[in-house]
């Protein structure tokens, strides 16, 4: 299973990912619009903090989502958002534990990270190369390199 991880270490907190991310999805340069939020409380000496869906193969948010519109895709190997089942009812974001759903500002539609089809545009925008898309398998291991834990 594909999803994006971030090194935030190697995160600078510029937001490119963001503009990038709103951008190809909604035509609109919009963090709130953004399927990747990062999180930067101003104080220079904390690491920004990168927030985008995990791709849960047990979803919650889906769980939580009365109509269907949220389940997780065994051949995309992602949760998937079918738009027409969805009543803007917000509790796939209240049931998700990273909160990576967020709702359209204007539509009330969940907001939720798709992967690009399988090539994020935050991951080629991305000025520092701190995000990546890994199969979920590797992921403690590339958190070992990234951290330099044997």
């Amino acid at each position: 299973m594909k999803r994006i991880i971030v090194d935030e270490n190697k995160c600078s907190g510029c937001r490119v990912c963001e503009a990038t991310c709103s951008y190809i999805h909604e035509d609109a340069i919009n963090p709130k619009l953004s399927r990747i939020s990062i999180i930067n409380t101003g104080v220079l000496e904390e690491t920004p903090k990168a927030v985008v869906c995990r791709q849960c193969e047990e979803p919650k948010c889906a769980d939580a989502c009365a109509t269907g519109a949220l389940s997780f895709s065994n051949t995309k190997q992602i949760v998937i958002f079918n738009e027409e089942l969805c009543v803007n009812c917000g509790l796939c974001a209240s049931a998700c534990p990273y909160g990576a759903i967020t709702l359209h500002i204007i539509k009330g539609s969940p907001v939720k990270c798709d992967l690009c089809d399988g090539d994020p545009s935050c991951i080629k925008n991305c000025t520092s190369k701190a995000i990546k898309l890994i199969d979920s398998s590797d992921e403690i291991e590339v958190r070992r390199k990234w951290f330099g834990i044997s």
